[in-house]
């Protein structure tokens, strides 16, 4: 069940850095851009807590990995205000935050 977790975490972060909030608009950084960039640091975090966890799965460790993924999650949630995020897409993106929440909240270390 963690792992499915994890997969569905990290499924929705690819998700989230490959769709675009708007197209080329003459220089300023498109929301997808800042994903990639800006939640690299929690990305990583996720990952290694994951790992740690799955090698070595302790009630410590499953802590640590909840943590992580709720740090992940907390990070993405300011870019549901990317201008250009409108109608299905603006939809789509709180949907998939949402049942990220819930996601980490249902982990029981």
């Amino acid at each position: 069940m963690k792992y499915k977790i994890l997969l569905f975490l990290l499924a929705m972060s690819f998700i989230l850095v490959s769709s675009s909030c708007g197209g080329d608009d003459g220089g300023i950084t498109p929301c997808s851009t800042a994903y990639a960039t800006e939640l690299q640091d929690e990305v990583n975090a996720l990952n290694a807590a994951a790992q740690a966890y799955s090698t070595n799965p302790t009630t410590a460790n499953c802590n640590a990995y909840k943590s992580a993924a709720q740090s992940y999650v907390n990070a993405l949630e300011p870019y549901g205000n990317c201008a250009t995020l409108t109608g299905q897409s603006r939809t789509n993106w709180q949907a998939s935050l949402d049942a990220a929440k819930a996601a980490v909240a249902a982990i029981q270390c």
